[in-house]
């Protein structure tokens, strides 16, 4: 697959959520579900052991999921007298219209990285493919521990030229 067409899967698969499914997805162990279900339909118990949790807590968070829209029932298959339920997740990176930011606390310890790039367009989507595709590795893991939260703010700059003359930050012949 070329970059270009792998650049485009991935900004075409961001998923415009409600305000109601953004509140569904505010936990890590949510995230890594809906990575675990990103490929083969899985049930329950198969997420749950592919995660390292227990097959209750998985099947809440499923269900939560599920009523909420981001998940589709794939089949249903008796085994043993019991229906399992095969899910595949909808999505894995998602557009919010209401981007709110985390509520860190005072006491918690939260870096700043910033620095400046300068990138044509194709070289911008491929940053971002980058950048998305590390953070996903990430999600998908069946990781242990504390909860962090990631945000990520990628704009174009105002050139200091422009900041008076309503150009908003248009092309440029000087550096």
């Amino acid at each position: 697959m070329n970059d270009e067409s792998e650049i485009s899967k991935l900004e075409s698969a961001l998923l415009p959520i409600s305000d109601d499914q953004e509140k569904l997805l505010q936990s890590a162990l949510r995230i890594k579900i809906m990575h675990a279900l990103a490929g083969d339909p899985l049930t329950s118990k198969q997420v749950a052991e592919k995660l390292g949790k227990t097959p209750g807590n998985i099947h809440y968070h499923i269900q939560k999921l599920f009523e909420g829209g981001m998940l589709e029932l794939v089949r249903t298959e008796a085994a043993g007298g019991i229906m399992q339920k095969f899910y595949r997740s909808k999505a894995t990176w998602f557009r919010s219209p209401n981007f709110s930011g985390f509520g860190f606390r005072k006491e918690d310890t939260v870096e700043h990285f910033t620095t400046r790039l300068s990138l044509s367009a194709e070289e911008l989507s491929l940053f971002r493919q980058d950048v998305m595709q590390l953070i996903g590795q990430w999600e998908a893991k069946a990781t242990h521990g504390e909860e962090y939260g990631v945000e990520m703010i990628i704009g174009r700059l105002l050139h200091p030229a422009d900041a008076g003359n309503g150009n908003g930050g248009g092309q440029h012949d000087a550096p």
